[in-house]
């Protein structure tokens, strides 16, 4: 009998977020399991050198960050996928995956297929699904580019894996009553629900990751600041579809959301704090903000000291929801209409305003404070749909225990 194990397999590339995004995860796999594999997943996938292009992946040391995971996390780093098969061959692994349904993944699914190896997915962020695209003729290329690689794969997994030829989700484990609901609704749907026809064989609704912070926070809970949740005009996903943005734009953009934080900070006598992904590069957005302090990594512990938060697109924003904190959903004149688009989405999910920082500068800070309080109460609904959905329980416990019980 060949001995079971859990294993991730992601891309890390993006190891320093994913230990901010699933540290506390992390914590409990690790007191759950005798090992925990991190398997790279970048090496894996078709064509890795122009994956690696297509992605803007960078060169990085993943031993600095792998010192940071528990003691009990084993990685492993494959050069192709012979490595992978001589791997595998004396284990049976329950994969977490966390690499996507774009054309560079389906080598891997292949993979997991030949190994008859079962795979989860956790997506227990609380957030919902992408507002959509809006096609611009002027980036043809870069939008044929990205519709044909991520929108048109991302369904045909889907299809694949219903005919046979990829596996599918044992479990989707999810924090969005909403898509449940739906599901419920749709009788296409339904059908292909209860007879496994969907990407997931089963779906289950756990409480967010966010809701697990909360429950465990140690923070301190004040009023200090105002913190931004700052956007990068030029993330990967934003120049895969259109290309880079003009810097006189980026300039003016700045110089916009610069006079509007400063005057945040005098009417409300509170210092601006700008915090950043993990993945945003720090002296780029240094750069553009001179007049305020820009962190990275201490976005969490920011949002807890905070008197009112401002972002554009960002879903570090549920834990400011969570805690009921004051937001301003911010956007820019500047800003591509994808981008305006995304910005728009939380403030008409959660139900906070939405400010543009040129043409709404003109504030009266008294009437504005009072239309941001008032907007408080439309939290509750927002957190019942995609956070808490049973009270003081985690999601990870959830998610553990379920694993246990089906595969362990």
């Amino acid at each position: 009998m060949k001995k079971k194990y859990i294993a991730i397999i992601t891309t890390l590339y993006e190891l320093e977020s994913h230990l901010l995004h699933y540290e506390s995860f992390y914590k409990k796999l690790s007191s759950s399991f005798e090992k925990v594999y991190l398997i790279n997943s970048m090496n894996l996938r078709y064509f890795p050198k122009y994956a690696k292009k297509i992605y803007f992946e960078k060169d990085f040391d993943i031993k600095k960050n792998y010192e940071k995971l528990p003691k009990n996390f084993i990685l492993f780093d494959p050069k192709n996928e012979k490595d992978f098969s001589e791997f595998v061959k004396d284990k049976q692994l329950l994969v977490i995956n966390n690499f996507g349904k774009h054309f560079w993944s389906l080598k891997i699914y292949r993979l997991l297929k030949k190994h008859r190896i079962k795979q989860v997915q956790i997506s227990y962020f609380g957030v919902f699904g992408g507002s959509g695209r809006i096609f611009q003729i002027n980036n043809f290329i870069n939008f044929l580019k990205f519709f044909t690689f991520q929108t048109i794969f991302n369904k045909l997994t889907v299809l694949f894996s219903s005919l046979g030829f990829v596996p599918k989700l044992e479990i989707r484990f999810l924090s969005n009553k909403d898509h449940i609901l739906n599901i419920k609704k749709n009788f296409l749907s339904n059908f292909l629900y209860k007879n496994k026809l969907l990407f997931a064989k089963k779906i289950q609704l756990v409480n967010s990751r966010s809701y697990d912070i909360f429950l465990n926070n140690k923070l301190p809970i004040t009023e200090d600041y105002i913190v931004h949740l700052d956007a990068s005009l030029n993330y990967k996903e934003e120049i895969e579809l259109r290309g880079k943005l003009d810097e006189n734009k980026i300039i003016n953009h700045y110089y916009h959301l610069e006079k509007f934080l400063s005057k945040l900070s005098k009417s409300y006598n509170k210092t601006v704090k700008v915090c950043i992904h993990p993945l945003y590069d720090l002296e780029e957005h240094k750069k553009y903000l001179k007049n305020f302090e820009v962190l990275k990594f201490v976005t969490r512990d920011y949002i807890y000291k905070s008197f009112l938060v401002t972002c554009f697109d960002s879903s570090a924003i549920t834990d400011a929801i969570l805690l009921k904190k004051r937001i301003i959903g911010l956007e820019s004149s500047f800003m591509t209409k994808n981008e305006i688009l995304h910005s728009r989405t939380y403030p008409q999910r959660v139900g906070y305003i939405q400010m543009n920082t040129q043409k709404n500068y003109n504030f009266d800070p008294k009437k504005l404070l009072n239309e941001i309080d008032s907007k408080i109460k439309n939290y509750d609904d927002f957190i019942s749909r995609y956070h808490c959905f049973e009270k003081n329980k985690e999601g990870a416990d959830q998610i553990i225990k379920t694993i246990k019980e089906n595969f362990f």
